[in-house]
């Protein structure tokens, strides 16, 4: 009788094969995190553990603003880059018909440019007195009524924002466009004999068929927003008044700015935990939506 491949040492075999990956993993993840949490239990130059730095926050203004904004840039950024990258993904896969590899190319090429690019140019844009915005503010005869889109507080986390959403928007129309391309043609002609188009056709039957598109984007989404800083530190510092900063901006003033890296730890766990709360909650939602959609294939 053959002996089965999968005996006791087949296991063995596995871990030794695994066994670099975790090394690395432990290394590069695990580490790391466990380092900052035992970090962000000392308070800066006072021996011992302690929850200072987490009582801290909640005292602390600009925490929660950086706080704020995170979330608002976690829901702005992934709501407004999903719904515009998929009604330009619909647009160029049922009504361009020439040159749609040319438009994919050029709606990707901001993500080609370096954050430090992108700062100096929209910052050049945004400027008041010179700038592309005022000038186009004084041919329409209303010059005194621009805002100053980065130096006030009402302003300018949703003017780095409109930043964002310019340079990742090609990602998203081409993850749509690719979905969209893979959905059956008969599903498509059915519908049509059926008399759904228009605007219907994109929500009823579209849009459900890329569903797990629609997943993958948000979590990505989510991560991006999260993530972000080049832009925020490179067009404004977390200004005016540290009124655009978030989290991870101000881990980065109060940790290599401020020499305070046992606070900067603290702020780091807290956006380490919103990560996992999204993360759970998205996995919910993924695993809900697929369960209800079936077998239905983007």
């Amino acid at each position: 009788m053959q002996a089965t491949p999968y005996g006791h040492g087949t296991k063995w075999r596995g871990w030794i094969y695994a066994g670099p990956s975790l090394i690395l993993f432990a290394l590069f993840m695990v580490f790391p995190i466990v380092e900052n949490v035992v970090d962000s239990l000392y308070r800066n130059g006072v021996p011992g553990l302690t929850l200072f730095n987490y009582r801290a926050m909640l005292h602390d203004v600009t925490f929660g603003i950086a706080l704020k904004n995170s979330l608002l840039w976690l829901v702005l950024t992934t709501v407004v880059q999903m719904a515009i990258g998929f009604f330009v993904a619909v647009l160029l896969e049922s009504r361009i018909r020439w040159g749609r590899g040319l438009y994919r190319t050029l709606l990707f090429l901001p993500m080609a440019i370096t954050p430090t690019v992108i700062a100096i140019v929209f910052s050049n844009i945004y400027a008041p007195d010179y700038g592309l915005l005022f000038g186009v503010f004084k041919l329409l005869g209303i010059a005194s009524r621009f805002p100053a889109l980065l130096a006030s507080a009402r302003t300018v986390t949703y003017a780095i924002i409109v930043v964002n959403v310019w340079q990742w928007i090609g990602f998203y129309v081409l993850m749509y466009s690719v979905g969209i391309a893979n959905i059956s043609p008969e599903v498509l002609d059915a519908a049509k004999v059926d008399g759904v188009v228009g605007w219907r056709r994109i929500w009823y039957i579209i849009s459900p068929m890329v569903r797990s598109t629609h997943m993958s984007l948000m979590i990505l989404g989510a991560i991006q927003a999260l993530q972000q800083f080049p832009l925020i530190y490179l067009m404004t510092e977390g200004g005016p008044a540290n009124s655009s900063q978030v989290l991870g901006s101000y881990i980065f003033q109060t940790g290599f700015l401020e020499s305070n890296m046992n606070y900067a730890s603290a702020v780091s766990i807290v956006l380490l935990v919103l990560a996992l709360i999204v993360a759970g909650v998205q996995l919910l939602v993924t695993r809900g939506n697929f369960a209800i959609g079936g077998g239905t294939r983007s």
